[in-house]
Formats: C-alpha cells, sequence, structure tokens
C-alpha cells in the first residue's frame, strides 16, 4: 500500500485550501455518480507515523527521493510536497502544462502527478473511473481484475448489478493505492435574489430552467 494514501491530509487541505463545499474523497470516483458504490473502498486515515513505518518495510527507512508532476493549484501541489518530505519523500515538483504533464504519465517519465478530473461533467461513475482505469488511454496500470469489471459495470443496465460491479472495482483500485483521492472542488454561483435558479451536481447550469421572480 503506498504510504501517500496515509501521509497526506485531506481535511486540511479541504479546511485551509479549497474551502467552500469540499469534502474529502477516499474513492475513484464522485459520492453523487450512479454507481459510486464506495463500501468496498479503503478509507486510509492520516497516519504519519504508519506511512513511516510502510516505507521502512518496503526497504526505506530514510525515505526517497522522487518526482511530482502537476499543472494547477501549484498551493495544493506544494502542500502535498510537505506532507510528502515530512515522512521522507523527497518530491520535486515539475510544473507543466497539463498535456505534457498527460504524456509523462502515460510514458511512465512521472512516478506521480497531482491531476484534477470533472468527468465531462456527467454524472455517473463510468466518466471519472473508466477513463484512468479502463484499460485504455490515461490507465497507467492496466490491472485486469480491475479493467474486466469496469468493462461489464459498463455494460450493465441494472443500477444495482451496475453499481455491485463498481464496488468491486472501486474496492482493488483502493486496496493497490492506485489512486490517493483528495477532495472534491466547490463550484460557486453568483445571481441576484430576482432569478429563480438551481444548481445542478453536474456543473452544468440549466439556464433555460431559470426565470425572473
Amino acid at each position: 500500500m503506498c504510504a501517500c494514501a496515509k501521509r497526506i491530509d485531506r481535511q486540511s487541505m479541504v479546511t485551509n485550501l479549497v474551502k467552500g463545499g469540499s469534502k474529502p474523497v477516499y474513492t475513484a470516483c464522485f459520492r453523487e455518480q450512479v454507481a459510486c458504490d464506495a463500501s468496498k473502498v479503503i478509507n486510509y486515515p492520516f497516519d504519519p507515523q504508519k506511512a513511516k513505518q510502510l516505507l521502512a518495510e518496503a526497504g526505506y527507512p530514510n525515505g526517497f527521493d522522487t518526482d511530482i508532476w502537476a499543472y494547477r493549484e501549484r498551493d495544493y501541489a506544494e502542500a502535498i510536497i510537505g506532507y510528502l518530505r515530512q515522512v521522507g519523500i523527497r518530491a520535486r515538483l515539475h510544473y507543466v502544462q497539463f498535456p505534457v504533464m498527460a504524456d509523462a504519465l502515460i510514458s511512465g517519465k512521472a512516478p506521480m502527478a497531482f491531476n484534477t478530473w470533472g468527468s465531462f461533467s456527467i454524472n455517473d461513475a463510468t466518466a471519472f473511473t473508466t477513463p484512468y482505469f479502463g484499460g485504455k488511454g490515461n490507465d497507467i496500470w492496466k490491472d485486469p481484475e480491475v479493467t474486466n469489471t469496469l468493462l461489464k459495470a459498463d455494460e450493465t443496465i441494472n443500477i444495482q448489478d451496475r453499481a455491485a460491479l463498481y464496488a468491486t472495482a472501486l474496492g482493488r483500485i483502493s486496496s493497490q493505492a492506485y489512486i490517493a483521492p483528495l477532495f472534491s472542488y466547490s463550484t460557486h454561483y453568483a445571481f441576484t435574489s430576482d432569478l429563480n435558479f438551481q444548481d445542478w451536481p453536474d456543473e452544468l447550469p440549466r439556464f433555460a430552467l431559470s426565470s425572473w421572480k
């Protein structure tokens, strides 16, 4: 299990950096997405001592040097670097444009990265999980157990069956610490009190449904 998952204080980042309606996230999909079943996901706690123990057991009692890539929110990336450094993971930041970082990840040049994903504003787990673990494109792990489960899930219409399959895939992703989800972002809307406006979890405002009072 990656010590990174135990070393990053999600709640502190939410409270001090992201703020608003942001919440800690532990699974490779967003809680409100259809079929995002986190029942088998491990919610790794913030535990620096355990992280040090895991590093020592892996043969790195004094930590190690590595690189982390990012393309936005440099202050968030630097906060992550600070958390990692406290347990001996000395990460050097490569702050680049997104296409450069994406190519570095896919090619194996980037050992880790701080990334964000909006799921194409589609409120279904397939729009989050499959692009990164479906065996193609951005999937740097290509775990056959995960990809085969996601293939079945994406072809299943029944909601309960899909959720059960996603629970299995997300549990596997979590147990192997392929990804260390951090937090959700906040979406802010400012509008006059004369407007009847309803926000939506996919972040797409339906102005056609709005009206003036």
